[in-house]
């Protein structure tokens, strides 16, 4: 059952009065009853369902893009991508920087939906708070393609890498080359791509018997400065791996920056598996060995899906792809696997 202002009165008990002043941010309201009355909104649905109710049939050729971090290359990559597509259909961006906040992610819902857009691509941020926003939104017929993210229980359209694959094959790598003791820095695990690299990680040491002590493994929160941190506990131990895999660039930058301080030298103390291809990695040295996306196909493809939805007359069912990463082999590995002697 739809809510609407008299709910929300009546839940707070004040008058509704108060409540539309708060709801349209107008003078007569406390700042306290505002937040009041906008987490009770949230509650019961009725931002996004009033805001909802006034889109537009008629097409602004406008599409919203949530990103969690708009500092971060690989985001640059894949909207530079999209941009392409949808420019050569003459539809404009508006580029959201959530920031792993669920209530930047919420106002800037809002937000998108009250300039009329045409559809969203987002890439949800990791605590998936706003499950009921984007429910509402789809309900009223916002076209939706979810990218590098998933919400496994909303059926839209959706473009991702498989996460535990790279992370999995990264393993196998570093084993073939003769490495038993691993250690990684994760992301955050309560998003989709942490999660899932954590798993295929942790998969791969139990199915090639490497070592991996709990104090190897940390979380890095996709951060550089914390990946750091991590990083100089791991190295500082007198027992440590001998290789270190990072899940995102961020974090590999905060390794390599551990190891400096360290004054440690890769890979002859310890062997680095970055992810993603920011452009650093291929000229330092050594260069850096690392897990690949395709960011211009996940761009591409993810901006084709919302096309495809925005501009088909009739209804299908949601398209779902997984890309394959690879991993670009480097310098900063070394093989630790002992040179047969020559009869």
């Amino acid at each position: 059952m739809k809510s609407n202002i008299k709910d929300i009165a009546k839940s707070l008990d004040v008058s509704i009065a108060t409540v539309s002043k708060a709801l349209n941010n107008k003078p007569g309201v406390s700042h306290e009853m505002r937040l009041k009355v906008l987490k009770k909104a949230e509650e019961l649905g009725y931002v996004v369902n009033s805001l909802a109710r006034g889109m537009k049939i008629s097409r602004t050729f406008t599409i919203g893009v949530l990103i969690s971090d708009i500092k971060n290359p690989y985001f640059s990559e894949v909207i530079s991508s999209m941009e392409r597509v949808l420019y050569a259909k003459k539809y404009n961006l508006i580029i959201c920087n959530v920031g792993e906040s669920s209530v930047k992610e919420r106002e800037y819902l809002e937000l998108l939906v009250s300039k009329k857009v045409d559809g969203i691509i987002a890439a949800p941020s990791a605590e998936r708070k706003n499950l009921s926003i984007y429910r509402n939104l789809i309900r009223h017929g916002m076209k939706i393609t979810l990218f590098d993210r998933l919400i496994e229980s909303i059926e839209v359209d959706s473009v991702v890498v498989d996460n535990k694959a790279a992370t999995y094959e990264a393993v196998r790598y570093l084993s073939n080359l003769g490495h038993k003791k691993i250690g990684a820095i994760y992301g955050i695990e309560k998003s989709y791509t942490g999660s899932e690299r954590l798993k295929g990680f942790m998969e791969a040491v139990k199915d090639f018997k490497v070592e991996c002590r709990p104090e190897w493994l940390q979380n890095g929160e996709f951060s550089e400065e914390k990946s750091h941190e991590r990083a100089l506990d791991i190295l500082k131990q007198k027992n440590r791996p001998t290789a270190l895999i990072a899940m995102n660039n961020f974090m590999t930058l905060g390794i390599m920056r551990a190891i400096k301080d360290l004054k440690l030298k890769v890979p002859q103390d310890i062997s680095i598996i970055g992810f993603d291809n920011a452009e650093w990695m291929k000229v330092c040295s050594p260069t850096v060995t690392t897990v690949a996306q395709p960011t211009e196909a996940i761009g591409m493809t993810a901006a084709t899906l919302l096309l495809d939805a925005i501009e088909s007359e009739t209804p299908r069912a949601p398209h779902h792809f997984v890309l394959k990463t690879s991993l670009l082999k480097r310098e900063s590995v070394a093989s630790l696997k002992k040179e047969r002697a020559t009869p």
